[in-house]
């Protein structure tokens, strides 16, 4: 995937330098963004929102929900004092934190000192050490412009150094594919077909919302390409990532928190807190956790087993390291960092059937597929298990020394 289909669909430029509907580019007093912008709607045909001044606050969620990319002037006060300079750099960092929580990538270029800038900024949006871990990117107007074109090997430089934005603009390209064919497929059905399983699923007793919601994901997890990430792109020049921010990202693909979940659904995976820091897994399938037949959403039994957090020692030695996982044994299973970077180790021998009322305010997140069903698995794996007679010790035959592998003849 190219820069141009990346950079793809409508962009923001905001610079007090703009001539919005005034003289050409020919003129002598034409700032570098004018030259820039042009360069954009022409050889890219990226339509630009255009203003001079900072939007209102109130405007950011629309503009930026829409926007692929912002450019941005830096020196948006002018002439005014250093108190107008305060206010608007203060107002400046609002929008980068703004645009950062929106995900859109955001290119200040500025006739100034690039230094000056990045100064201003917090570390959560600009990073000197790590270029590659920077939110926004900052360079001079005048290094971006080359007379006739933009620098854009410049931008691609920054994007494709910058793993999160590749993969972010990569991943939205794809996603915006798999939406229009699958929103297509099933309208030339049914242009009502979300109301269609709405009404299935409030007559099965389910909560629509998130039913609806898991069927499209699951849809469109059906619909995507998923060789679209390049090896030139992200393998490599990884610098070591701190044992504590690799547990956290490990986490975000493994749990979901409470408060991203619907309180009014009991699904498989639902972990709820318990006393003397003990947790409880919620291993029911997902359609048995429906209240039905009269049953009201209360008094659903939820089929919980026990978990513990592990030390460091204790995970260290169940970690098998050729294996990349865990020697766990048949009464047991391990959730990875999923408790504010701890594991937990579940115990299927301790097992408890509860009311949805006894837990439902305890309940610290969802253990999310395919771990949920890898516990599931065990747990059926144990209570199908046939136990055999004991191998006596003394039946084994005699070695001179242990031997070193399990393959040894």
């Amino acid at each position: 995937m190219d820069s141009k289909e990346l950079m793809s669909g409508i962009a923001v430029v905001i610079d007090d330098e703009l001539r919005i509907g005034s003289a050409g580019l020919e003129d002598a007093d034409t700032d570098v963004i004018e030259h820039i912008v042009a360069w954009f709607e022409r050889e890219w045909a990226v339509p630009f929102v255009k203003a001079r001044a900072l939007p209102s606050d109130v405007q950011w969620e629309n503009l930026l929900r829409a926007a692929s990319f912002v450019l941005l002037d830096w020196k948006l006060w002018g002439l005014g004092g250093e108190t107008v300079k305060r206010h608007t750099i203060t107002e400046i960092v609002r929008f980068l934190e703004f645009a950062r929580k929106n995900l859109v990538p955001v290119f200040i270029f500025t006739n100034d000192d690039p230094d000056d800038v990045t100064l201003e900024l917090p570390p959560e949006l600009y990073r000197d050490s790590a270029a590659g871990s920077s939110f926004v990117f900052v360079e001079a107007k005048s290094q971006m412009w080359s007379g006739d074109s933009v620098d854009v090997a410049r931008l691609e430089e920054w994007v494709y150094g910058n793993a999160s934005v590749y993969a972010l603009k990569t991943w939205d390209r794809v996603l915006d594919g798999a939406k229009s064919e699958l929103f297509q497929a099933m309208c030339s059905r049914n242009m009502n077909w979300p109301r269609v399983f709405w009404n299935a699923y409030v007559s099965d007793g389910a909560v629509p919302s998130a039913s609806l919601t898991n069927l499209i994901n699951d849809s469109l997890r059906g619909r995507m390409r998923l060789d679209v990430f390049e090896e030139a792109r992200l393998g490599g020049g990884l610098e070591e990532v701190p044992d504590d921010e690799l547990r956290r990202l490990i986490a975000e693909t493994s749990f979901r928190l409470d408060k991203f979940l619907p309180k009014d659904e009991i699904r498989c995976g639902d972990l709820y807190k318990g006393n003397q820091g003990k947790f409880w897994l919620n291993l029911r399938p997902d359609c048995d956790c429906i209240p039905r037949e009269g049953i009201v959403l209360a008094d659903v039994e939820v089929y919980c087993v026990e978990g513990k957090k592990v030390g460091p020692t204790g995970l260290q030695k169940m970690f098998d390291a050729d294996a990349g996982s865990f020697r766990e044994r048949v009464f047991e299973s391990v959730a990875f960092a999923i408790v504010d970077g701890g594991s937990v180790v579940f115990d299927f021998k301790k097992l408890r059937v509860l009311k949805f009322s006894e837990v439902s305010e305890k309940r610290v997140g969802r253990l999310l597929h395919p771990y949920v069903t890898r516990v599931q698995q065990r747990y059926a794996s144990y209570t199908q298990r046939q136990a055999l007679p004991r191998v006596p010790a003394s039946a084994l035959p005699e070695v001179a020394e242990a031997p070193e592998s399990r393959s040894d003849t």
